[in-house]
C-alpha cells in the first residue's frame, strides 16, 4: 500500500490570530508512524509542507497517487498548543480526496464531529496517532480501528476508546524521510531533529492541554532514546536536537544515562529540553552542560503567587528563582514562558508578571496570552459555551486587545532594557542576532 504523510503549512512565520510561531520543525509523531508502517512493509512519503512550502493545490495532486492519505493539525510539538485559526488547515484538506484522508492532531481530537462535517475526511484519530495509523493500514474498515471517529450515515461513530500507546515499542523514527537540511532551530542550530523520552505529564496544570497524550505518563527505557539519538546522529547527520518531553528531567534515569552516553562519545550535538524550575539540581545540570545541553526552556507562566497557586502550578517564586540561578552557574542558556489572562489576573498581577521576568532574566523570553483550549481545566474555569462552531472555540481565544498590549509591552520592557542588549552583543551567537530581531518583530506587529 502506499501511504503519504502529510504535515501542512500554516499561515506565515508567526499566525496572525493567537501569535503562533509556525517554525518547521520534524513532526516526530508521522516520523513514528512511518516507522511502523515500513516494518508493515508499505511505502511512505512524508511531505512537511512547513519545511518546503507546497501549496494545497500540489498536494492534492500529489495525493491522488496514494492509497491512504494522513494529515495532522498539530504535529506533536503543536500537541499542547495548536493553531487557533484553523482555516489554512481547510484549505489544505479541502484538495485531498476525502474518501482517502484521514485527519490527525488537537482539532480532530477535541470536536471530531465539526472537523469531519468540515473537511469530510474518511475518519480523525483521537489522540496518539502512532498505532492508530498503523491500524487503519491494516483493516478491511473502519470498525475494526479502536481509537477514531467517523460519520456513518451522518451521524458521529466512535470507536472503543485506545489504551495509552506503550512508547517502549515505538521504532526508530524514520529520519530518512526527513530532509535535514530544511530544520533548525534559531536559538540551537541546524541538522535539527526531536527526541521523545517520556510522553504526558505528571502535573495538572489548569491550562495544559493533554487530551493528546492520553492524560498519563509514561517514560521510556533510556537505551531506546540513546538508539534514536544514535541513529540520528551517525546515521542522519543531526547535530541538534530538542528532547520534545513535557517535562524532561523528571525522568532522572534518562537524564543520567544520556549525559554519560553523549560525554562518551563526544558527538558535535548540541540539545535543549523542556522542564520545571523544581526539578533541576546542580549536579544534573553541571551533567547536561558537560553532555552538550546548551538550552533549557522553563514554563514560569505568572510572577504573581496567587496566580500560580489559582492555576495549579505548585511552584514557589523562590523555587523559580533557585533553579534559574542554578541553571546560570551551570553555564546553560535558558527561554522562559509567561502568560497573561488567567482568570481573576489584575493590571497588578501582569506588572508582577514582567517585573519576575525581567529579574529573572533569562536568555530569551516568551510571552503569550493563555489559550483556554477545550479540554482544559482553564476552559472549564472561563466557562465557555459547549457546543459552539469549532472556529469560534478557538477563534475566541487571544481576541483581547488589552492582551495584545500586554504582551507587546512585556516584550517592549524585556528586550529593549539596554543592559539585556549589551549583553547579547557581548556573549550571543552574531549569526542568531538577526533571527532573534526578526522574531521579535513579528510577534510585535
Amino acid at each position: 500500500m502506499r501511504v503519504l504523510l502529510i504535515n501542512p503549512s500554516w499561515d506565515g512565520l508567526v499566525s496572525g490570530h493567537g501569535r503562533r510561531y509556525n517554525r518547521a520543525w520534524p513532526p516526530l509523531d508521522l516520523l513514528n508512524c512511518a516507522g511502523l508502517l515500513e516494518e508493515d512493509g508499505h511505502r511512505v512519503e512524508l511531505i512537511d509542507a512547513r519545511a518546503s512550502w507546497l501549496s494545497p493545490q500540489a498536494l492534492g495532486q500529489k495525493a491522488q497517487s496514494f492509497d491512504r492519505v494522513f494529515i495532522t493539525s498539530s504535529p506533536i510539538d503543536r500537541w499542547q498548543c495548536p493553531n487557533l485559526d484553523f482555516q489554512p488547515f481547510l484549505d489544505t484538506v479541502g484538495c485531498l480526496p476525502p474518501d482517502r484522508t484521514h485527519i490527525l492532531g488537537a482539532h480532530g481530537t477535541l470536536l471530531p464531529e465539526t472537523v469531519l462535517r468540515q473537511t469530510r475526511a474518511r475518519c480523525v484519530v483521537l489522540g496518539e496517532p502512532e498505532r492508530t495509523v498503523q491500524e487503519l493500514c491494516r483493516a478491511e474498515s473502519l470498525a475494526e480501528v479502536s481509537g477514531i471517529a467517523f460519520l456513518e450515515e451522518g451521524v458521529l461513530r466512535r470507536t472503543v476508546a485506545r489504551e495509552p500507546l506503550d512508547v517502549n515499542r515505538l521504532p526508530v523514527p524514520a529520519y530518512h524521510l526527513a530532509d535535514l537540511n530544511r530544520y533548525s532551530y534559531e536559538l540551537l542550530g541546524r541538522r535539527f531533529v526531536l527526541l521523545e523520552g517520556s510522553r504526558g505529564c505528571p502535573w495538572s496544570c489548569h491550562f495544559c492541554l493533554l487530551e493528546m497524550y492520553g492524560r498519563c505518563y509514561r517514560k521510556r527505557e533510556p537505551g531506546l532514546v540513546l538508539r534514536d539519538l544514535e541513529t540520528a546522529v551517525e546515521k542522519h547527520g543531526a547535530r541538534s536536537g530538542y528532547f520534545i518531553d513535557l517535562e524532561f528531567t523528571v525522568h532522572r534515569a534518562l537524564v543520567e544515562e544520556l549525559c554519560a552516553f553523549l560525554i562518551r562519545k563526544r558527538y558535535d550535538f548540541r540539545w535543549t529540553c523542556q522542564t520545571r524550575l523544581d526539578t533541576v539540581e546542580p549536579e544534573m545540570l553541571e551533567k547536561m552542560k558537560k553532555a552538550g545541553c546548551g538550552l533549557i526552556h522553563y514554563g514560569v507562566e505568572s510572577g504573581s503567587p496567587r496566580v500560580l497557586e489559582s492555576i495549579n502550578k505548585r511552584i514557589t517564586l523562590n523555587r523559580i528563582r533557585e533553579g534559574m540561578e542554578m541553571t546560570r552557574k551551570a553555564g546553560i542558556e535558558t527561554a522562559c514562558f509567561f502568560m497573561f489572562g488567567f482568570p481573576g489576573e489584575t493590571d497588578r498581577d501582569r506588572r508582577q508578571t514582567i517585573e519576575v521576568a525581567r529579574q529573572l532574566n533569562p536568555t530569551y523570553a516568551s510571552f503569550h496570552m493563555a489559550a483556554p483550549y477545550p479540554g482544559t481545566h482553564l476552559h472549564r474555569l472561563q466557562e465557555e459555551e459547549a457546543g459552539l462552531p469549532f472556529s469560534e472555540c478557538f477563534r475566541q481565544v487571544g481576541t483581547s486587545q488589552e492582551l495584545r498590549q500586554v504582551t507587546r509591552r512585556a516584550l517592549k520592557q524585556f528586550y529593549l532594557r539596554p543592559g539585556y542588549i549589551l549583553d547579547r552583543l557581548v556573549h550571543g551567537n552574531p549569526s542568531s542576532w538577526y533571527r532573534q530581531a526578526r522574531l521579535f518583530w513579528n510577534f510585535l506587529r
